[in-house]
Formats: C-alpha cells, structure tokens, sequence
C-alpha cells in the first residue's frame, strides 16, 4: 500500500442510519434514567451494550455478504 488506498464514500442511507441509532441509543438511554428510574450508571451501560450488540450483528452481516 503505497498511500493509495482507494476509500470509498460513505453513502447518505448509512449515515442517516447511523444518526438514527444514535438518536435512539440516547433516548434509550434517558428514558431507562428518567423514566425506569434507573442508575445511571446501569442506564449508561444498557445502551453501550445495545450499541455492542448492534455492531456485532452488522458485522456478521457485512461479513456473510460479503463471502458472496
């Protein structure tokens, strides 16, 4: 790799995607606060970890299509 790493643009649909699990992400987050009461701590924690798990089953699915 001689610096010429071809870098492909991120299509509008992934970011859109992506700001809309963040969005989601953190209102899960205030609703298990406010709402359930929560620590926040705990609340902090479900949402990392739903983060996690979305990321996890993303990249199983890149990589199944991408065996293809």
């Amino acid at each position: 790799m001689d610096g010429e790493e071809s870098e492909k643009p991120v299509p509008h649909r992934v970011k859109v995607g992506v700001g809309v699990v963040t969005v989601l992400l953190v209102l899960w987050f205030l609703f298990a606060w406010i709402i359930l009461d929560r620590h926040v701590l705990d609340a902090a924690g479900e949402s990392v970890g739903t983060a996690f798990a979305l990321g996890v089953v993303v990249s199983l699915i890149g990589a199944l299509r991408g065996q293809r």
